[in-house]
Protein backbone atom coordinates (compact mmCIF):
# COMPACT_ATOMS: atom_id res chain seq x y z
CA UNK A 1 0.00 0.00 0.00
CA UNK A 2 1.70 3.25 -0.88
CA UNK A 3 -0.83 5.20 1.59
CA UNK A 4 -1.54 4.47 5.31
CA UNK A 5 -4.96 2.58 6.11
CA UNK A 6 -4.62 2.23 9.37
CA UNK A 7 -5.83 5.49 11.97
CA UNK A 8 -5.24 6.52 14.38
CA UNK A 9 -8.24 6.19 17.78
CA UNK A 10 -8.99 9.26 20.19
CA UNK A 11 -6.64 7.59 23.10
CA UNK A 12 -3.88 7.64 20.44
CA UNK A 13 -3.92 10.78 18.65
CA UNK A 14 -4.07 11.90 22.35
CA UNK A 15 -0.88 10.19 23.08
CA UNK A 16 0.28 11.36 19.98
CA UNK A 17 0.22 14.66 21.14
CA UNK A 18 -3.26 16.24 19.32
CA UNK A 19 -5.79 16.34 21.77
CA UNK A 20 -8.89 16.41 20.03
CA UNK A 21 -12.22 17.33 21.50
CA UNK A 22 -14.29 14.06 21.02
CA UNK A 23 -15.12 10.74 22.63
CA UNK A 24 -15.85 9.31 18.87
CA UNK A 25 -13.30 7.05 17.42
CA UNK A 26 -15.06 7.28 14.56
CA UNK A 27 -14.32 11.06 14.67
CA UNK A 28 -10.84 10.76 15.46
CA UNK A 29 -9.71 7.92 12.82
CA UNK A 30 -11.91 10.48 10.33
CA UNK A 31 -9.83 13.24 11.69
CA UNK A 32 -6.31 11.09 11.64
CA UNK A 33 -7.67 10.67 8.02
CA UNK A 34 -7.93 14.04 6.18
CA UNK A 35 -5.08 15.79 7.87
CA UNK A 36 -3.07 12.58 6.65
CA UNK A 37 -4.29 13.34 2.59
CA UNK A 38 -3.94 16.72 3.81
CA UNK A 39 -0.06 16.35 4.86
CA UNK A 40 0.08 13.98 1.86
CA UNK A 41 -1.05 16.08 -0.66
CA UNK A 42 -3.70 13.14 -1.85
CA UNK A 43 -7.19 11.95 -2.13
CA UNK A 44 -7.66 8.40 -0.35
CA UNK A 45 -10.05 7.08 -3.00
CA UNK A 46 -10.98 4.33 -0.38
CA UNK A 47 -12.21 6.45 1.68
CA UNK A 48 -13.36 8.93 -1.02
CA UNK A 49 -10.96 11.85 -0.75
CA UNK A 50 -11.07 14.69 1.52
CA UNK A 51 -14.10 15.99 0.90
CA UNK A 52 -15.96 12.70 1.47
CA UNK A 53 -13.62 12.23 4.77
CA UNK A 54 -14.77 16.08 5.56
CA UNK A 55 -18.46 15.52 5.77
CA UNK A 56 -18.30 12.29 7.27
CA UNK A 57 -15.88 13.84 9.93
CA UNK A 58 -18.02 16.78 10.33
CA UNK A 59 -21.39 14.49 10.76
CA UNK A 60 -19.42 12.31 13.32
CA UNK A 61 -19.82 13.74 16.16
CA UNK A 62 -21.40 17.78 15.66
CA UNK A 63 -19.96 18.63 18.66
CA UNK A 64 -15.96 18.00 17.94
CA UNK A 65 -14.72 21.40 17.50
CA UNK A 66 -11.17 20.27 16.05
CA UNK A 67 -13.08 18.87 13.65
CA UNK A 68 -14.50 22.33 12.45
CA UNK A 69 -10.94 23.79 12.66
CA UNK A 70 -9.44 21.86 10.02
CA UNK A 71 -12.28 21.62 7.60
CA UNK A 72 -12.33 25.73 8.09
CA UNK A 73 -8.47 26.03 8.04
CA UNK A 74 -8.86 23.79 4.77
CA UNK A 75 -11.02 25.96 3.35
CA UNK A 76 -9.62 29.36 3.78
CA UNK A 77 -6.10 28.48 3.25
CA UNK A 78 -7.31 27.11 -0.06
CA UNK A 79 -6.81 31.28 -0.76
CA UNK A 80 -9.99 31.22 -3.13
CA UNK A 81 -12.68 33.02 -1.11
CA UNK A 82 -13.37 36.88 -0.93
CA UNK A 83 -11.39 38.85 1.60
CA UNK A 84 -14.76 40.92 1.82
CA UNK A 85 -16.34 37.78 3.25
CA UNK A 86 -13.70 35.49 4.87
CA UNK A 87 -14.28 36.42 8.10
CA UNK A 88 -17.83 35.81 8.49
CA UNK A 89 -17.68 32.46 6.49
CA UNK A 90 -14.47 31.57 9.57
CA UNK A 91 -17.20 32.49 12.61
CA UNK A 92 -19.59 30.80 10.72
CA UNK A 93 -17.96 27.64 10.07
CA UNK A 94 -16.28 27.51 13.54
CA UNK A 95 -19.40 27.91 15.38
CA UNK A 96 -19.43 28.56 19.00
CA UNK A 97 -16.16 27.94 19.72
CA UNK A 98 -15.98 28.33 23.41
CA UNK A 99 -13.77 25.63 24.72
CA UNK A 100 -12.01 25.01 28.00
CA UNK A 101 -9.00 23.30 26.13
CA UNK A 102 -6.57 26.04 25.57
CA UNK A 103 -5.79 23.37 22.23
CA UNK A 104 -8.67 24.21 20.96
CA UNK A 105 -9.12 28.46 21.52
CA UNK A 106 -5.61 29.01 20.42
CA UNK A 107 -6.26 27.40 16.92
CA UNK A 108 -9.72 29.18 16.63
CA UNK A 109 -7.84 32.56 17.51
CA UNK A 110 -5.15 31.87 14.23
CA UNK A 111 -8.17 31.33 11.95
CA UNK A 112 -10.13 34.17 13.02
CA UNK A 113 -6.83 36.34 12.67
CA UNK A 114 -6.02 34.43 9.14
CA UNK A 115 -9.53 35.49 8.22
CA UNK A 116 -9.03 38.92 8.56
CA UNK A 117 -5.94 39.03 6.77
CA UNK A 118 -3.70 39.32 10.09
CA UNK A 119 -1.17 36.81 8.60
CA UNK A 120 1.28 37.28 11.02
CA UNK A 121 -0.33 37.23 14.13
CA UNK A 122 -1.91 33.87 12.97
CA UNK A 123 1.55 32.14 12.38
CA UNK A 124 2.71 33.48 15.73
CA UNK A 125 -0.57 31.90 17.68
CA UNK A 126 0.19 28.52 15.34
CA UNK A 127 3.96 28.68 16.55
CA UNK A 128 2.59 29.29 20.21
CA UNK A 129 0.41 26.18 19.44
CA UNK A 130 3.78 24.23 18.36
CA UNK A 131 5.56 25.24 21.75
CA UNK A 132 2.58 23.56 23.60
CA UNK A 133 1.79 20.87 21.45
CA UNK A 134 5.13 20.29 18.88
CA UNK A 135 3.42 16.86 17.38
CA UNK A 136 0.73 18.93 16.25
CA UNK A 137 0.62 18.63 12.26
CA UNK A 138 -2.38 20.46 11.92
CA UNK A 139 -0.80 23.71 13.12
CA UNK A 140 2.82 22.94 11.15
CA UNK A 141 0.60 22.63 8.44
CA UNK A 142 -1.04 25.74 8.90
CA UNK A 143 1.52 27.46 9.86
CA UNK A 144 3.73 26.36 6.95
CA UNK A 145 1.30 27.14 4.50
CA UNK A 146 1.02 30.22 5.51
CA UNK A 147 4.27 31.44 5.78
CA UNK A 148 4.25 30.72 1.88
CA UNK A 149 1.60 32.99 1.63
CA UNK A 150 3.42 36.11 3.20
CA UNK A 151 6.94 34.95 1.25
CA UNK A 152 8.63 34.37 5.06
CA UNK A 153 11.52 32.14 3.46
CA UNK A 154 13.05 31.43 6.44
CA UNK A 155 9.99 30.52 8.82
CA UNK A 156 8.85 27.87 6.02
CA UNK A 157 12.30 26.50 7.11
CA UNK A 158 12.97 27.33 10.70
CA UNK A 159 9.21 26.12 11.62
CA UNK A 160 10.12 22.83 10.67
CA UNK A 161 13.54 23.12 12.25
CA UNK A 162 11.90 24.22 15.57
CA UNK A 163 10.39 20.55 16.15
CA UNK A 164 12.01 18.41 13.63
CA UNK A 165 14.36 17.32 16.42
CA UNK A 166 11.49 16.71 18.77
CA UNK A 167 9.57 14.23 16.79
CA UNK A 168 12.91 12.43 15.87
CA UNK A 169 13.35 11.16 19.87
CA UNK A 170 9.76 9.61 19.12
CA UNK A 171 9.27 6.42 16.82
CA UNK A 172 5.92 5.00 15.40
CA UNK A 173 4.74 8.86 14.51
CA UNK A 174 3.35 7.75 11.18
CA UNK A 175 3.16 11.17 9.61
CA UNK A 176 6.85 12.09 10.70
CA UNK A 177 8.50 11.44 7.32
CA UNK A 178 6.73 13.87 5.27
CA UNK A 179 8.57 16.37 7.75
CA UNK A 180 11.68 15.64 6.07
CA UNK A 181 10.22 16.86 2.79
CA UNK A 182 8.72 19.87 4.21
CA UNK A 183 11.90 20.66 5.77
CA UNK A 184 13.76 20.22 2.53
CA UNK A 185 11.64 22.79 0.57
CA UNK A 186 12.26 25.38 3.31
CA UNK A 187 16.22 24.62 2.92
CA UNK A 188 15.54 25.17 -0.54
CA UNK A 189 13.93 28.79 -0.58
CA UNK A 190 17.07 29.74 1.52
CA UNK A 191 19.51 28.85 -1.33
CA UNK A 192 20.83 25.90 0.85
CA UNK A 193 20.22 23.72 -2.18
CA UNK A 194 22.45 20.80 -1.37
CA UNK A 195 21.20 20.39 2.32
CA UNK A 196 17.41 20.33 0.34
CA UNK A 197 18.40 17.85 -2.48
CA UNK A 198 19.43 15.50 0.58
CA UNK A 199 16.56 15.87 2.93
CA UNK A 200 14.30 15.67 0.07
CA UNK A 201 15.89 12.28 -1.27
CA UNK A 202 15.76 10.89 2.92
CA UNK A 203 12.41 11.74 2.55
CA UNK A 204 11.71 10.10 -0.47
CA UNK A 205 13.79 6.97 0.99
CA UNK A 206 10.96 6.61 3.50
CA UNK A 207 8.01 7.12 1.36
CA UNK A 208 8.65 7.22 -2.39
CA UNK A 209 5.00 8.46 -2.64
CA UNK A 210 5.67 11.63 -0.77
CA UNK A 211 4.89 13.95 -3.62
CA UNK A 212 6.28 16.99 -1.23
CA UNK A 213 9.47 15.95 -0.89
CA UNK A 214 9.33 15.11 -5.19
CA UNK A 215 8.75 18.70 -5.09
CA UNK A 216 11.22 20.11 -2.64
CA UNK A 217 13.35 18.06 -4.78
CA UNK A 218 12.38 19.21 -8.51
CA UNK A 219 12.98 23.16 -6.36
CA UNK A 220 16.29 22.37 -5.06
CA UNK A 221 17.23 20.89 -9.02
CA UNK A 222 16.39 23.83 -10.31
CA UNK A 223 17.59 26.21 -8.56
CA UNK A 224 20.94 24.38 -9.09
CA UNK A 225 20.45 24.84 -12.75
CA UNK A 226 20.25 21.27 -13.71
CA UNK A 227 17.05 20.59 -15.53
CA UNK A 228 17.67 17.66 -17.73
CA UNK A 229 18.47 16.26 -14.18
CA UNK A 230 15.23 16.96 -13.17
CA UNK A 231 13.91 16.01 -16.36
CA UNK A 232 14.84 12.58 -15.78
CA UNK A 233 14.15 12.42 -12.09
CA UNK A 234 10.42 13.35 -12.99
CA UNK A 235 10.76 10.94 -15.75
CA UNK A 236 11.60 7.84 -13.54
CA UNK A 237 9.26 8.38 -10.49
CA UNK A 238 6.57 8.93 -12.08
CA UNK A 239 4.71 6.63 -10.69
CA UNK A 240 5.13 7.36 -7.50
CA UNK A 241 4.24 11.36 -7.63
CA UNK A 242 0.85 11.02 -9.84
CA UNK A 243 -0.56 8.82 -7.11
CA UNK A 244 -0.87 12.40 -5.35
CA UNK A 245 -3.62 14.26 -7.38
CA UNK A 246 -3.64 17.20 -5.52
CA UNK A 247 -0.34 18.42 -6.64
CA UNK A 248 -0.03 16.33 -9.20
CA UNK A 249 -0.27 19.16 -11.74
CA UNK A 250 1.98 21.68 -10.40
CA UNK A 251 4.74 19.15 -10.44
CA UNK A 252 3.84 18.81 -13.94
CA UNK A 253 4.36 22.67 -13.96
CA UNK A 254 7.69 22.27 -12.97
CA UNK A 255 8.75 19.91 -15.52
CA UNK A 256 7.58 22.30 -18.08
CA UNK A 257 9.66 25.12 -16.62
CA UNK A 258 12.45 22.72 -17.23
CA UNK A 259 11.21 22.16 -20.61
CA UNK A 260 11.14 26.02 -21.22
CA UNK A 261 14.71 26.80 -20.36
CA UNK A 262 15.91 23.86 -22.61
CA UNK A 263 14.28 26.21 -25.27
CA UNK A 264 11.42 23.35 -25.61
CA UNK A 265 8.17 25.72 -25.62
CA UNK A 266 5.93 23.10 -27.95
CA UNK A 267 6.41 20.62 -24.73
CA UNK A 268 5.82 22.87 -21.96
CA UNK A 269 2.66 23.92 -23.78
CA UNK A 270 1.10 20.61 -24.47
CA UNK A 271 2.63 19.78 -20.42
CA UNK A 272 0.11 23.35 -20.25
CA UNK A 273 -2.54 22.41 -21.92
CA UNK A 274 -3.31 18.42 -21.54
CA UNK A 275 -2.10 18.50 -18.13
CA UNK A 276 -3.25 21.82 -16.18
CA UNK A 277 -5.75 23.42 -18.43
CA UNK A 278 -7.82 20.19 -19.00
CA UNK A 279 -7.30 18.16 -15.83
CA UNK A 280 -9.98 16.03 -14.31
CA UNK A 281 -11.67 17.84 -11.57
CA UNK A 282 -12.01 21.50 -10.33
CA UNK A 283 -9.70 23.74 -10.89
CA UNK A 284 -7.82 24.89 -6.85
CA UNK A 285 -6.73 28.51 -6.83
CA UNK A 286 -3.05 26.51 -7.06
CA UNK A 287 -3.84 24.86 -10.45
CA UNK A 288 -4.81 28.68 -11.67
CA UNK A 289 -1.61 30.27 -10.50
CA UNK A 290 0.52 27.99 -12.19
CA UNK A 291 -2.09 27.92 -15.57
CA UNK A 292 -1.21 31.37 -15.62
CA UNK A 293 2.33 31.84 -14.75
CA UNK A 294 2.85 29.16 -17.68
CA UNK A 295 0.67 31.23 -20.14
CA UNK A 296 3.00 34.25 -19.35
CA UNK A 297 6.56 32.34 -19.27
CA UNK A 298 5.54 31.00 -22.91
CA UNK A 299 4.53 34.63 -24.08
CA UNK A 300 7.82 35.77 -23.13
CA UNK A 301 9.63 33.08 -24.79
CA UNK A 302 8.05 33.50 -27.66
CA UNK A 303 5.19 31.07 -27.90
CA UNK A 304 2.12 32.42 -28.58
CA UNK A 305 0.09 29.76 -30.02
CA UNK A 306 -3.81 30.31 -29.89
CA UNK A 307 -4.28 26.87 -28.15
CA UNK A 308 -3.89 27.71 -24.94
CA UNK A 309 -6.11 30.99 -25.63
CA UNK A 310 -9.65 28.95 -25.61
CA UNK A 311 -10.56 27.77 -22.22
CA UNK A 312 -14.00 28.98 -21.22
CA UNK A 313 -12.88 26.75 -18.08
CA UNK A 314 -10.24 29.02 -16.90
CA UNK A 315 -12.08 32.14 -17.92
CA UNK A 316 -15.03 31.15 -15.34
CA UNK A 317 -12.49 30.69 -12.89
CA UNK A 318 -11.17 34.29 -13.47
CA UNK A 319 -14.39 36.12 -13.25
CA UNK A 320 -15.23 33.97 -10.46
CA UNK A 321 -12.35 35.01 -7.90
CA UNK A 322 -11.93 38.74 -10.01
CA UNK A 323 -12.89 40.15 -6.74
CA UNK A 324 -11.07 38.18 -4.30
CA UNK A 325 -8.41 40.50 -3.22
CA UNK A 326 -7.16 38.34 -0.50
CA UNK A 327 -3.61 37.68 -1.36
CA UNK A 328 -1.31 40.01 -4.03
CA UNK A 329 0.22 36.76 -5.27
CA UNK A 330 -3.20 35.30 -6.81
CA UNK A 331 -4.20 39.11 -8.15
CA UNK A 332 -0.99 39.14 -9.84
CA UNK A 333 -1.61 36.01 -11.57
CA UNK A 334 -4.82 36.86 -12.56
CA UNK A 335 -4.02 40.22 -14.41
CA UNK A 336 -0.80 38.32 -15.99
CA UNK A 337 -3.56 37.19 -18.82
CA UNK A 338 -6.51 39.44 -17.34
CA UNK A 339 -6.92 41.05 -21.48
CA UNK A 340 -7.30 37.08 -22.67
CA UNK A 341 -10.07 36.24 -19.95
CA UNK A 342 -11.58 38.95 -17.89
CA UNK A 343 -15.26 39.82 -18.95
CA UNK A 344 -14.42 43.33 -17.78
CA UNK A 345 -15.07 46.32 -20.22
CA UNK A 346 -11.96 47.80 -18.58
CA UNK A 347 -8.97 46.85 -16.55
CA UNK A 348 -8.89 49.92 -14.83
CA UNK A 349 -11.95 48.75 -12.62
CA UNK A 350 -10.24 45.76 -11.64
CA UNK A 351 -7.17 47.76 -10.83
CA UNK A 352 -9.18 50.33 -9.20
CA UNK A 353 -11.50 48.21 -7.03
CA UNK A 354 -8.38 46.19 -5.67
CA UNK A 355 -6.12 49.27 -4.62
CA UNK A 356 -9.40 50.46 -2.75
CA UNK A 357 -9.50 46.66 -1.45
CA UNK A 358 -6.11 46.98 0.23
CA UNK A 359 -5.52 50.74 0.76
CA UNK A 360 -8.47 51.21 2.62
CA UNK A 361 -8.10 47.85 4.83
CA UNK A 362 -5.82 46.68 7.73
CA UNK A 363 -4.73 43.89 5.84
CA UNK A 364 -0.78 42.93 6.21
CA UNK A 365 -1.19 43.30 2.20
CA UNK A 366 -1.74 47.02 2.44
CA UNK A 367 2.17 47.73 2.64
CA UNK A 368 3.11 45.10 0.57
CA UNK A 369 0.69 46.91 -2.17
CA UNK A 370 2.05 50.08 -1.49
CA UNK A 371 5.46 49.10 -1.49
CA UNK A 372 5.75 46.38 -4.35
CA UNK A 373 2.41 45.36 -5.49
CA UNK A 374 1.54 48.70 -6.93
CA UNK A 375 4.98 49.03 -9.37
CA UNK A 376 3.76 45.46 -10.66
CA UNK A 377 1.06 45.98 -11.44
CA UNK A 378 1.99 48.83 -13.38
CA UNK A 379 4.91 46.78 -15.24
CA UNK A 380 2.29 44.27 -16.33
CA UNK A 381 0.56 47.39 -17.95
CA UNK A 382 3.72 48.47 -19.19
CA UNK A 383 4.86 45.08 -20.69
CA UNK A 384 1.46 44.95 -22.41
CA UNK A 385 1.87 47.91 -24.40
CA UNK A 386 5.65 46.94 -25.06
CA UNK A 387 6.51 49.82 -23.23
CA UNK A 388 10.18 48.14 -22.05
CA UNK A 389 12.14 50.88 -20.80
CA UNK A 390 9.05 51.97 -18.40
CA UNK A 391 8.97 47.84 -17.22
CA UNK A 392 12.49 48.30 -16.31
CA UNK A 393 12.24 50.93 -14.61
CA UNK A 394 9.16 50.42 -12.33
CA UNK A 395 10.99 46.58 -12.02
CA UNK A 396 14.85 46.97 -11.32
CA UNK A 397 14.53 49.42 -8.19
CA UNK A 398 11.92 46.47 -6.43
CA UNK A 399 13.79 43.26 -7.26
CA UNK A 400 14.80 42.93 -4.44
CA UNK A 401 11.55 42.80 -2.21
CA UNK A 402 9.18 40.84 -4.63
CA UNK A 403 9.38 37.91 -2.26
CA UNK A 404 6.86 40.13 -0.02
CA UNK A 405 4.24 38.99 -2.58
CA UNK A 406 4.50 35.47 -1.13
CA UNK A 407 4.77 31.95 -3.31
CA UNK A 408 7.97 30.10 -3.64
CA UNK A 409 11.71 31.56 -5.87
CA UNK A 410 10.60 29.12 -8.25
CA UNK A 411 7.18 31.29 -9.07
CA UNK A 412 8.54 34.88 -8.39
CA UNK A 413 11.44 34.00 -11.29
CA UNK A 414 8.52 35.06 -13.46
CA UNK A 415 8.85 38.81 -12.38
CA UNK A 416 12.48 38.42 -12.42
CA UNK A 417 12.57 36.87 -16.36
CA UNK A 418 9.94 40.06 -16.84
CA UNK A 419 12.91 42.37 -15.54
CA UNK A 420 15.31 40.89 -17.88
CA UNK A 421 13.33 40.51 -21.05
CA UNK A 422 12.25 43.79 -20.61
CA UNK A 423 16.15 44.94 -20.07
CA UNK A 424 16.96 42.54 -23.35
CA UNK A 425 14.28 44.56 -25.54
CA UNK A 426 14.70 48.23 -23.72
CA UNK A 427 16.19 50.76 -26.43
CA UNK A 428 17.97 51.94 -23.54
CA UNK A 429 21.72 50.90 -23.54
CA UNK A 430 22.15 50.87 -19.93
CA UNK A 431 18.97 48.42 -19.54
CA UNK A 432 20.42 46.61 -21.61
CA UNK A 433 23.85 46.74 -19.98
CA UNK A 434 22.23 45.83 -16.14
CA UNK A 435 20.01 42.66 -18.30
CA UNK A 436 23.40 41.56 -19.29
CA UNK A 437 24.58 41.83 -15.51
CA UNK A 438 21.14 40.18 -14.03
CA UNK A 439 21.91 37.16 -16.80
CA UNK A 440 25.49 36.75 -15.06
CA UNK A 441 23.82 36.98 -11.44
CA UNK A 442 20.72 34.27 -12.63
CA UNK A 443 23.27 32.14 -14.24
CA UNK A 444 25.97 32.43 -11.11
CA UNK A 445 23.19 31.41 -8.59
CA UNK A 446 22.63 28.10 -10.66
CA UNK A 447 25.91 26.51 -11.12
CA UNK A 448 26.90 28.91 -14.01
CA UNK A 449 24.57 27.40 -15.53
CA UNK A 450 23.22 29.59 -19.12
CA UNK A 451 20.18 27.92 -20.25
CA UNK A 452 18.95 27.78 -23.56
CA UNK A 453 16.67 30.74 -22.36
CA UNK A 454 19.53 32.86 -21.10
CA UNK A 455 21.28 31.97 -24.14
CA UNK A 456 18.64 33.48 -26.59
CA UNK A 457 18.69 36.64 -24.19
CA UNK A 458 22.22 37.30 -23.78
CA UNK A 459 22.43 36.50 -28.10
CA UNK A 460 19.56 39.35 -28.72
CA UNK A 461 21.72 41.87 -26.41
CA UNK A 462 25.16 41.24 -28.44
CA UNK A 463 23.01 41.52 -31.78
CA UNK A 464 21.47 44.92 -31.26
Amino acid sequence: MPFRDQWRDVKTLHDDGIPIDTASNETAKLFDATLTQYTGWYNDNQLGGIETCLSRLLSSDPTCIASRILATGLDILGTASPASSLHSKTVTSLGNTTSSSEYINLHTQALIEWSLAKFSKAADTWEQILVLYPFDMMAIKFASDNYFYIGDREMIRDSIARVLPIWETSSNRPLKPYLYGMYAFGLGETNMIERAEKEARFALEMNPHDAWATHALAHAVEYAGETSKGIDILKKTYQDWTTCDLIKPHIDWHWALYEIEQGNREIAEDILVNHLLNKAGDLSMLDFVDIAALIYRLKLAGQNSSTIYSSDRLKKFINDHLHDHLLLFNDLHIYFIFNDYADLENRNDFIRILRDSYDTSDFDSGPVFRQVGNYLFQAIDQFREKKYSEVFELLYPIRNKIYQIGGSNAQRDLFYLLLIHSGVYSHNNQHQQLAQRLIHERCLMRNKTKSKMMENYANTILND
